[in-house]
């Protein structure tokens, strides 16, 4: 018998309804702690995206599975043993199981691989307490699979807005909104900054911490700049049943930035890729708010998309542009080690005209950002990533799951 299930004789003894044919259906907390020890398993979306490493570090850092020496990418560890003090017990913390969730033809971060790898493990373990996973679309799956525990805890990362539905219906306990919005406003705001040729010192202010220098406002929400990464990072928050219903059903439109205002600079154009069509978050979130931002912004925006599996459909599009076509270019790449084949395209392209890399930032191989490819003396108008805090991200999924434990008691 499954020790965090109810068996179906019992159900039938206390008149519970049970939800499938077979053992057992449905999840107890009082089950699950009864032998004192929390058992978990993680789908990460990409080992080598630093931003799945640092949901992991985040993770594996408050559950206390995470190995005292540290690797640079946490998703190359081997977890260890934890333990949490809950209502004055103390539970041992495992990591039964983590995988890369990534397809037959090579896609990372894929919500079906994650279908397959929930089913198979739950049928290789009888003790699963929760699942974590580095983002949303790969919760979705895992809940879809067809032996998923009624109620079994699972933690996502993203705040698409089907996520929101299914953390209403108590079917996902909670996930980290990235602050799209302002991910949006933020990725726009320094590619005007740099097209219209505000002092290099300005560019991570004007419209950051101060007012913009040519009318597009200021963004409300908390931006960082790295100015060794060249990277500009919004704040995260999470998202559980407790305040879901503030963002559950709302429009992109309803998201907009009040404080964010049409600029008095000339209409710029700009090439615009997505690394996959199939994304969620990028196609719930990310894209919808971009196409509202952009008049805002004076931006005539050319989109391009990748297939999400390798960088040929995203390089093939940017090689078909005219030359010196656009104003600025701003890349979401497939492959975060290839920061330097898009930025040898473009200058060879249209010489030196900024560049935001967003959402996926340039990595070296072991997953730490490239420092080096963004200080590009070729590009003096600007080469910078815009996108969430993944390390503020991480600690705060980590705490958001110890929180839900902590309330159960």
């Amino acid at each position: 018998m499954k020790k965090n299930l109810i068996p179906l004789g019992v159900l039938a003894f206390v008149g519970l309804a049970v939800t499938s044919c077979g053992g057992a259906a449905t999840w107890s907390w009082e089950n699950a702690k009864a032998d004192k020890a929390l058992k978990y398993c993680l789908l990460i979306g990409q080992i080598d995206h630093n931003d799945s490493a640092a949901r992991t570090a985040g993770i594996r850092d408050a559950l206390t599975t995470r190995p005292a020496t540290h690797a640079t990418n946490a998703n190359t560890e081997t977890p260890v043993q934890g333990k949490l003090t809950i209502g004055g017990v103390e539970y041992e913390v495992d990591e039964l199981e983590h995988a890369e969730q990534k397809s037959t033809a090579g896609a990372t971060w894929d919500k079906q691989t994650a279908n397959a790898s929930a089913q198979t493990w739950l049928n290789k373990h009888n003790d699963i307490d929760f699942f974590v996973s580095n983002n949303d679309g790969m919760a979705e799956g895992a809940i879809g699979a067809s032996n998923w525990i009624n109620g079994l805890p699972i933690f996502g990362y993203d705040s698409n807005a089907s996520t929101l539905q299914f953390i209403k219906d108590g079917k996902i306990m909670g996930t980290i909104n990235q602050n799209a919005s302002a991910q949006a406003a933020g990725i726009y705001m320094l590619a005007r900054n740099c097209i219209d040729g505000v002092a290099a010192a300005d560019r991570t202010v004007k419209g950051f911490t101060a007012a913009s220098a040519n009318g597009y406002g200021q963004i409300s929400s908390n931006y960082t700049y790295n100015p060794t990464n060249k990277s500009m990072l919004v704040d995260n928050f999470k998202v559980t049943s407790d305040n879901v219903d503030k963002y559950l059903g709302k429009t992109p439109a309803d998201l907009l930035d009040t404080k964010v205002t049409k600029g008095t600079t000339a209409s710029k154009k700009v090439w615009h890729s997505y690394y996959s069509d199939q994304d969620n978050f990028l196609n719930e979130n990310m894209k919808p708010l971009f196409k509202l931002y952009k008049d805002k912004f004076n931006l005539d925006v050319t989109e391009a998309f990748g297939d999400g599996n390798d960088e040929a459909k995203e390089l093939n599009a940017l090689k078909a542009t005219d030359a010196n076509a656009f104003d600025c270019y701003i890349i979401n790449m497939t492959k975060t080690t290839n920061a330097k084949t898009y930025l040898d395209e473009i200058y060879t392209k249209s010489g030196d005209v900024p560049v935001i890399f967003w959402n996926r930032q340039a990595t070296l191989t072991d997953g730490t950002v490239d420092s080096a490819v963004m200080a590009d003396s070729r590009f003096t108008k600007g080469v910078y990533y815009v996108g969430f805090d993944a390390i503020q991200g991480g600690t705060l999924q980590g705490q958001m799951i110890v929180d839900y434990f902590k309330a159960l008691k």
